[in-house]
Order: C-alpha cells, then structure tokens, then sequence
C-alpha cells in the first residue's frame, strides 16, 4: 500500500510551528541587595529587558521591593501575573523614591529620600542577565561613595 507522505509533513510542520510561536520565557530570580554593606530596606528594584542587536527585547520588565533585609523576589510588570523576568540581559535598577498618581489624575508625584546614587537608578551602570533556569543569586552591592 502507498501512503502520501503529506499527511505526516503538514502534521510535523504543525508541531515544529508550535515549539517556534512559545511566547516570551520567564525565570524565578531573586537575590538581596545592600548598600555600603549594609541591607537596602523599601528599595524598588527594577529589570528591564535590554534588546538584541536589531530585535526588541521580545517581552516586560520585572520589579520588586525589597524587606528589611535586602531581599526581593522579582514580578512581571504588565498584564500577566508571572513571578520573575525575562530570560536575557536586564538594566537594573534600584531607588529608594516612589513614585504615586492621585486617583483620577496624570499627575505623579515622586516622594521619600533618595539613598542610592544616580549610578544606580536614573543613570544606572547595573546589568543582569536572567538565566534561563532563574536564580537566587541576583545580588546588589551598591556602594555611596
């Protein structure tokens, strides 16, 4: 009996097209950040995804606060609910300002002392690149001077 291979073609094809159209990946990541030694405490750290050459970073930037002793654990900012970031390069960065919106209005008003230097936030120099297993590992050690 001679069966047409094309069944099985459109069938392979089908499956070899859903592994490529995967969304963007996320990894837990976690770590602890300090300043001068010390542990950072109500610190927002923030990932944002950094693009290839000649692509976008393909999907949303990751925050977190961190408690009393340094420590956060990252959440996707945008419409899903996933823990982590993005697999891939990240600029970090961490501030001790917050930033809130009265209800109904386009105003922000940006309150609380800064303790981190402009290095580390609006000018910062901190990379990171998620891994695709994630990691506990994402540690900070800002210095003031």
């Amino acid at each position: 009996m001679n069966r047409s291979p094309l069944p099985f073609l459109f069938l392979a094809t089908g499956v070899l097209g859903l592994g490529c159209a995967r969304g963007p990946e996320y990894a837990p990541v976690s770590g602890r950040v300090t300043l001068d030694g010390q542990p950072l405490s109500g610190a927002a750290v923030v990932f944002q995804p950094v693009a290839g050459a000649g692509d976008d970073a393909g999907g949303f930037g990751s925050t977190a606060k961190t408690d009393a002793d340094g420590r956060y654990a990252l959440r996707v900012a945008g419409p899903t609910d996933l823990a982590g970031g993005l697999v891939g390069k990240h600029r970090v960065s961490v501030t001790t300002r917050t930033a809130e919106s009265p209800p109904g209005s386009d105003e922000i008003a940006v309150k609380g002392a800064e303790r981190v230097p402009a290095r580390y936030n609006r000018q910062t120099e901190l990379t990171f690149t998620v891994p695709p297993a994630g990691t506990t590992a994402a540690d900070f050690d800002l210095k003031s001077k």
